[in-house]
């Protein structure tokens, strides 16, 4: 780690994979995401879709996201979408990401929960509507 212009502790990004059910992955950020690691995570979410699975985007570790990891969330829930496969982000992570995503209206986009548990029942209750 060290330390960003601002004087925080910057965190190099990491991406790990849950599988919570049989039918449902979390693809897990923790630390920084920027235009560097933006591709890099556009790439893991699109392997986690090829799947077939649905997917809990899970925020609560990041430490900081800008407009390039923004718009891979969209495009992902996008291409979720055209699959018919549930994408749901799970947040309770830094004021930063939060303000962030705030500011875009994600939400619109993407359904928000607060923890993993209400992330799944976010998915399941899709599928019995669906």
């Amino acid at each position: 780690m060290f330390a960003s212009s601002s004087g925080s502790e910057h965190r190099a990004g990491a991406i790990r994979f849950v599988h919570e059910t049989d039918d449902i992955v979390a693809v897990c950020l923790e630390g920084d995401f920027d235009l560097a690691n933006a591709p890099a995570l556009g790439d893991q979410i699109d392997r986690a879709l090829d799947t077939g699975n649905d997917l809990i985007l899970d925020l609560s570790e990041a430490t900081f996201i800008d407009s390039s990891v923004i718009n891979v969330l969209v495009q992902a829930s996008k291409t979720a979408s055209g699959r018919e496969q549930a994408m749901v982000l799970q947040l309770g992570t830094a004021t930063i990401v939060e303000r962030a995503l705030e500011l875009v209206r994600i939400e619109q986009v993407l359904p928000r929960a607060h923890d993993r548990q209400e992330a799944v029942q976010i998915i399941q209750g899709r599928r019995e509507i669906g």
